[in-house]
């Protein structure tokens, strides 16, 4: 995978810069070489990337991930794969933000100068609507703890006994797009939490997934070799996360389950 980084300061507060990040589909369509976005089942980019005479183009589902300093966009697209992190610490009356780029797929040995472009195009506009003050105002209010621990059976029964299931039905999940999958079953889901659970006919593998909106909070992935469970709370465990979760492929009855009176 093709790497670019490159840093910014900003003068603004971390609480303005995390609400545009937070709002991943304006934020996207602010980047360099983005050509159109839709948020219909979840946030689709098209991203076209020029070299010479060449332009290397793709449409990205994207996946967010969050803690408290960092942000990671991760975009799966039929011929390459598109990751961005965005990491801020805060430094005197400032904000410093670190952002990284990944890129696998066609042109990778060839774009290096078009991905720094991206890299420094994306914090470039992330610097300037942050200094600007005009994004969108959104109310303060801190999203509630999820009591669910995977790793322990009673949790998750619990957890059950005050959810409803959405839907059920036997999926064929290529290598890599379990969560393309996830978000084309919420499509037609209105709330934010979901828990999903999959099991092969045989029984030998599974998962379980937590999700907020695109989020991952949670996950448990279960093979032959044994049983990883894993809760997001930092970068780290976010990239682990995804690893674990382009692991399950093959035909899996997917069930999913949303809280009954919201989270």
């Amino acid at each position: 995978m093709k790497r670019k980084s490159t840093s910014v300061r900003m003068d603004a507060p971390k609480e303005h810069i995390v609400q545009i990040l937070e709002d991943a589909p304006q934020f996207i369509t602010n980047w360099p070489y983005v050509v159109g976005i839709n948020t219909k089942g979840g946030i689709n980019a098209e991203v076209l990337l020029p070299r010479f005479l060449f332009k290397f183009g793709d449409i990205y589902r994207f996946t967010i991930m969050s803690d408290e300093s960092s942000y990671i966009y991760e975009g799966v697209g039929r011929k390459s794969h598109l990751i961005v992190t965005v990491s801020m610490r805060e430094w005197q009356k400032n904000v410093v933000a670190n952002v990284e780029i990944g890129y696998q797929g066609p042109g990778e040995f060839l774009l290096g100068k078009t991905l720094q472009h991206l890299v420094e195009g994306i914090a470039e506009s992330l610097k300037k609507l942050a200094e600007s003050g005009e994004h969108p105002a959104k109310q303060n209010v801190p999203a509630r703890e999820i009591n669910l621990d995977f790793s322990d059976p009673m949790s998750v029964a619990s957890f059950l006994a005050k959810a409803r299931m959405v839907h059920t039905g036997l999926h064929l999940v290529a290598p890599g797009e379990l969560l393309n999958v996830i978000m084309d079953i919420r499509k037609n889901i209105p709330e934010d939490v979901l828990y999903v659970s999959g099991i092969t006919q045989d029984g030998v593998k599974g998962f379980k997934l937590l999700l907020r909106r695109s989020q991952i909070l949670a996950v448990e992935y279960r093979d032959g070799e044994g049983v990883k469970t894993l809760k997001v709370r930092d970068e780290t465990a976010a990239r682990e996360a995804l690893e674990l979760v382009s692991k399950v492929s093959g035909a899996y009855m997917v069930n999913v389950w949303v809280p009954v009176g919201g989270v």
